[in-house]
């Protein structure tokens, strides 16, 4: 039951795409960008991956959050 164990809670994204809005200094948006990278970033923390997945994974956050930073 690794589905389980891996999933991210609406309530949990919900909360740390509210904590990326407020760090990108609260601007006007549907919310769209801050959910998707807080379910990344949620999702990620939570998968166990190999060493080269794991890799991409962190150089693909990185970026998002240079994006969502301007």
């Amino acid at each position: 039951m690794q589905s389980t164990q891996t999933r991210v809670s609406d309530d949990e994204i919900a909360r740390r795409a509210y904590e990326i809005w407020q760090s990108r200094g609260c601007p006007p948006s549907d919310g769209q960008e801050d959910w998707e990278a807080a379910k990344a970033e949620l999702t990620g923390t939570r998968i166990g991956r190999n060493g080269t997945t794991q890799q991409r994974l962190q150089t693909w956050w990185q970026r998002v959050r240079q994006k969502i930073a301007g």
